[in-house]
Formats: C-alpha cells, structure tokens, sequence
C-alpha cells in the first residue's frame, strides 16, 4: 500500500458551501504540503462539485500527480482535472459498476486504468506500479472513509478553522443561524490550546485582541 497523508475539511454550510473555512494561511501550507508529494487522490464527487486545481501553485518544479477514482465514470465534461499545464491526470475507475461509455469524456491525454473493485487498495496498487509511493488523499468522507479503513493512511493531516456555523441536521453545538456564504460564519480568533491526553481544549475570543 502507498505510504499516504490525508488533508480533510470536515464540514461547511448547510447549503454545501464551504470555500472557504480555512483562511489564506492555511491553503497556501496545503500548497507547500502538496509540493512535499508525489501524487494528489480525490474520488468524482470533489471533481464534480469542487472543481479542484489540485496543485502546489508552482511550490513544486514538476507538479503531482493528479488521480480521480470514479465509481460511475460520470466526470464533468470540462474541469480543471482535464489541462495538462496544469499537471498530469490520471482516472481510476471501478470497472464492475461504471459506464464505460462515459470514456468518451475523457481527453485523449489523460492517462485510464480500469479496476475490478471499489476497494481504494487498488488506487495505491495502481500508484505504486507507477513508483508512487508518497500520495495525499484529498477526498471526501465516503474515500477518505473506505481508505482508511482499508489501511491505505498512515498519516493524518487536519486543519481545524475555528468559526461558529451552527446547523439543525448534524451534532453542532449550535442551531441553525441561516448563513448562506462562508462570510457569514463567526470567526474565532485563538487564545489557548490545553492537551488533554489526546483530548485538545481550545479557548477562543469574538473580538480579535489588539
């Protein structure tokens, strides 16, 4: 299995929204994080809903690998996954359950290799034939779930982007404030961190402090 790292947003507004939570900081060390591998995962639905560049802005001389595992083949027509000034692509579809005539989507120049499962161990086998061994699982929670379960993470990434964005349909500590842009959401400004044997406590202020 791939050595691999996993970056994951755990949630955003009700409405899907979630560009952004983290601020400028934190995505441009996503961008220094990525130039430090050698592949980016992501599963269809982040390239459908996100349209993702998934690269290191130029930290890195030749950019990763970008992967796309589809269950369906059901990519977008056009995306930022398709330009090839952008990075090399490759698509790794389940050929069990997958139109293969969505096949006829995908330019020319992006690289295909056919599955017999869903199992994400078969996108670290796929890798690792091409001498991949170092990959950053950018997915959403049905992959990031399977790989990890799967054994395919030995390592785990996360930003935590203190802001209050409340909700009715998922364990918040807040109801539901009728935010509609990220914008909206009340930002925590950091005071104190305490560990607690794993457990971490964090004090924030409303007001950012002079």
């Amino acid at each position: 299995c791939s050595e691999t790292l996993f970056r994951f947003i755990l949630r955003g507004l009700k409405n899907g929204k979630s560009k952004w939570v983290s601020n400028q900081y934190s995505r441009s060390e996503v961008h220094s994080i990525r130039s430090h591998f050698d592949a980016i995962i992501v599963g269809g639905n982040t390239l459908r809903k996100d349209n993702p560049l998934l690269t290191s802005r130029g930290k890195k001389k030749q950019e990763p690998l970008r992967v796309v595992f589809t269950r369906t083949l059901n990519l977008p027509e056009r995306s930022n996954f398709w330009n090839p000034k952008l990075s090399k692509s490759l698509v790794i579809y389940d050929g069990t359950n997958a139109n293969e005539n969505y096949l006829e989507r995908i330019p020319s120049w992006v690289e295909i290799e056919k599955v017999d499962s869903d199992d994400p161990i078969n996108i670290s086998f796929a890798l690792a034939r091409r001498g991949i061994n170092n990959a950053l699982w950018e997915c959403g929670p049905n992959l990031a779930t399977a790989a990890l379960k799967n054994g395919c993470i030995q390592e785990l990434m996360t930003f935590i982007s203190p802001k209050i964005l409340g909700g009715v349909n998922c364990m918040s500590p807040f109801s539901d404030f009728q935010f509609t842009e990220m914008n909206d959401a009340i930002a925590l400004y950091f005071r104190n961190l305490s560990l607690f044997d794993g457990d971490l406590l964090i004090k924030s202020n409303l007001k950012k402090q002079d």
